[in-house]
């Protein structure tokens, strides 16, 4: 008899991280569609089947606008998700204290939410302009609360959800919890930026990592590689004692394969250092996309 452990497997899930955004899910299929067509091309280029002149774009040209269509889109959209979360997370405080004002001034939780509608608290506003519409619908302040978490969808603001809605379910000074709701928020905003004042470091480490290869890179192949070439240049064919040299070394393959080591490092270093800097993924997408396209720049004029 087989004993079944009760485990429940997560599922990845989208909507977890973006909620209802259908926007994230057309980028995805537009991006991946164009970058498998970039592949396809980039694997005809490296079967000699080539569509363009080598020179002017090869196999390995098609592969890095590949990598580039996948990381790029998703990684910029992300970017410009979590910033406005941001700027939301930021005008919570502010939010909550004029209602923890109002609410002890006498004024009710209704009047007091389509009071602070009208206010300017930048990228908030206009999610409590919708709040405020629910509310005037006849909707609940609970439920009116609980759909703005979840367009939101942070976890700092479900959490401030979820206790303000017990908070007044259970009843008690209802100002009182919409000041320590804000206390909560510019404490965890605080250890948020502490966080990465010290893994910034870290990051700059990986960032200056990733030059210094680079550079050596660069050097090795300026020097070492380039005085090799023009002596097997000289001497293609001729023989030293019995060493014969034939001229088989492919400075195309050369450059490709230091490339590959460069694009590598890139992807890696960009992703970590962007993590370890904001706590992000998308932010690491973000960070590799802008050394790649990076390495690919200097590879095509300094190589």
């Amino acid at each position: 008899m087989k004993i079944k452990l009760p485990i429940k497997s997560k599922k990845y899930n989208l909507n977890r991280f973006y909620g209802k955004d259908k926007n994230i899910m057309i980028l995805l299929v537009i991006s991946i569609t164009v970058s498998a067509i970039i592949f396809l091309l980039a694997v005809l280029s490296f079967l000699d089947m080539n569509l363009a002149d080598p020179a002017v774009i090869s196999g390995m040209d098609f592969a890095t606008f590949g990598i580039l269509s996948v990381i790029g889109p998703i990684g910029f959209y992300s970017h410009l998700k979590v910033k406005k979360k941001k700027e939301i997370e930021n005008h919570m405080p502010d939010f909550l204290r004029e209602i923890s004002s109002s609410t002890s001034s006498g004024m009710t939780i209704y009047d007091a939410i389509t009071s602070a509608a009208d206010g300017d608290y930048g990228r908030l506003t206009p999610e409590l302009q919708k709040m405020a519409a629910q509310l005037s619908w006849g909707i609940s302040v609970k439920e009116a609360l609980i759909n703005f978490a979840k367009r939101i969808n942070t976890a700092s603001i479900k959490r401030i959800v979820v206790t303000i809605n017990k908070a007044l379910e259970i009843g008690g000074n209802t100002s009182a919890v919409f000041e320590a709701a804000a206390r909560e928020i510019d404490q965890t905003k605080l250890v948020e930026q502490q966080r990465k004042a010290e893994m910034s470091l870290y990051s700059i480490v990986i960032f200056i990592s990733f030059f210094v290869f680079l550079a050596v890179i660069l050097i090795i192949n300026n020097t070492i590689f380039a005085a090799f070439f023009e002596l097997q240049s000289q001497m293609g064919g001729q023989k030293i004692s019995n060493l014969e040299i034939a001229g088989a070394v492919d400075q195309g393959m050369l450059k490709n394969t230091f490339f590959s080591f460069v694009l590598v490092q890139s992807i890696g270093g960009g992703l970590l250092g962007g993590f370890m800097m904001d706590g992000k993924l998308s932010s690491g997408v973000r960070f590799g996309f802008v050394l790649v396209l990076v390495s690919f720049f200097v590879f095509k004029i300094l190589f």
